[in-house]
């Protein structure tokens, strides 16, 4: 934990001496490739049709600033059942029915689109930041 502390006030150093321009590329890049991810997911995450089992997941499937600031952010996933408690990790990673105590299957939507999309979107992010630092230095 206090490894990745360091690493975040590193990356944060880092960041402040971003000029604004290369800030605004970056952060608009990390945006969109967010709202694709939290898109994709909306896409395939399981639909369940009975009323009574709390809020769809893919109603609440959202992005949301992250803790560095305006170049970062975080896709959340935060549906709740009909008892108030987490919905999308037990349809994930599967669970045992409480009710009929079968297994359910688990019906993955968050870790597949990420990992599907890390990469080009850690490539696309990095390269809009360096056009961004080229454009700059070219104006300088």
């Amino acid at each position: 934990m206090a490894n990745e502390i360091e690493n975040i006030e590193r990356l944060m150093r880092k960041f402040s001496r971003m000029s604004p321009a290369v800030r605004k590329a970056t952060g608009q890049r990390v945006f969109f490739e967010a709202e694709a991810m939290a898109a994709e997911m909306i896409a395939i995450a399981p639909r369940d049709d009975d009323p009574t089992n709390g809020e769809q997941i893919r109603d609440h499937i959202y992005t949301e600033d992250g803790r560095l600031g305006d170049v970062s952010m975080v896709v959340i996933a935060d549906a709740k059942d009909e008892k108030g408690r987490p919905k999308a990790p037990p349809v994930e990673l599967g669970h045992k029915d409480a009710r009929s105590g079968k297994i359910v299957p688990a019906e993955p939507f968050f870790w597949p689109v990420v990992r599907l999309r890390r990469k080009g979107a850690a490539r696309r992010i990095k390269s809009a930041m360096s056009r961004a630092v080229k454009k700059e230095a070219k104006g300088k």
